[in-house]
């Protein structure tokens, strides 16, 4: 099944003013990782909107588990599709973490056991457990962003979109926040859609789009992408890191092959220098 499915969907913010997305046709498979990369403006955020109906196309169809998305059904289809935005602090509801990860289950209106239960599971997902009565405001901005997708997974949505929730993160930060959801999306079967400019971040989806004036101009899986380097430039994009260690070292002479695997570049420099 396809958990989000757009069909020729168009959007703008401005009666006249320019499309933010123009007749896109997407979709993601339930149970797949999808990375999408593209330069400021070209339409992530907005695709992200759009898929979980906070935003209506202009033109085309959204449908998400096979429903079309429409004004009767907002309600389902947000507890299906939960996202996760830019800025952890302007997620944030309540000062304990217990009680902002319930906000949202308690909204919809679970029983109260119910949602012990789902505050368990979702703390218990995201690595928080230990951190239930803690005070949002005193975390890091990655334990934060974790407590943020802690009250979607409360939710048990079945599909996840971080529209570049590790953008405002330091390293190590971004790096928690990618295990989490790697973790849900292989142990949990959650559908992932991960919204990022950073690069490293799309090498571990299953599938990675490029986005560019609100339109899907390259698709494939990560490695495929960026074996097409001097077309992404044209997007304005940039290799992950490991891909331009390894064009520097060809640079320099060293007789390596173009990698994206850590394991693989460092097997072939030592042989390049035993």
């Amino acid at each position: 099944m396809k958990a989000i499915e757009f069909t020729d969907v168009s959007f703008r913010y401005e009666e006249e003013g320019p499309f933010a997305v123009r007749h896109l046709n997407f979709a993601v498979d339930e149970g797949e990782f999808v990375a999408v990369l593209g330069h400021n403006g070209s339409g992530k955020s907005t695709l992200a909107r759009l898929a979980n109906g906070l935003l209506t196309p202009d033109e085309g169809e959204v449908r998400v588990f096979g429903t079309l998305l429409g004004e009767k059904n907002l309600y389902d289809v947000r507890r299906n599709v939960g996202v996760v935005f830019q800025n952890p602090d302007n997620q944030t509801v309540a000062t304990i973490v217990e009680d902002d990860v319930a906000f949202g289950a308690e909204n919809v209106g679970l029983p109260r056991e119910e949602i012990g239960k789902r505050i368990d599971f979702a703390l218990r997902a995201v690595g928080m457990e230990e951190y239930r009565t803690a005070t949002v405001a005193r975390l890091s901005g990655g334990q934060k962003q974790r407590v943020a997708i802690a009250g979607v997974l409360a939710l048990k949505p079945r599909a996840v979109i971080l529209d570049e929730s590790t953008a405002m993160l330091d390293p190590r930060g971004r790096r928690e926040i990618v295990d989490v959801v790697t973790r849900l999306n292989k142990e949990e079967g959650i559908t992932v859609v991960l919204i990022t400019h950073f690069m490293e971040e799309a090498l571990l989806a299953d599938r990675a789009v490029v986005m560019n004036r609100g339109e899907l101009v390259m698709q494939g899986t990560p490695r495929e992408i960026f074996e097409r380097r001097e077309e992404l430039v044209t997007y304005n994009l940039a290799l992950p890191r490991i891909g331009i260690i390894c064009e520097k070292l060809r640079a320099g002479g060293m007789q390596v092959g173009y990698t994206l695997d850590a394991q693989t570049l460092a097997k072939e420099i030592a042989e390049c220098v035993s």
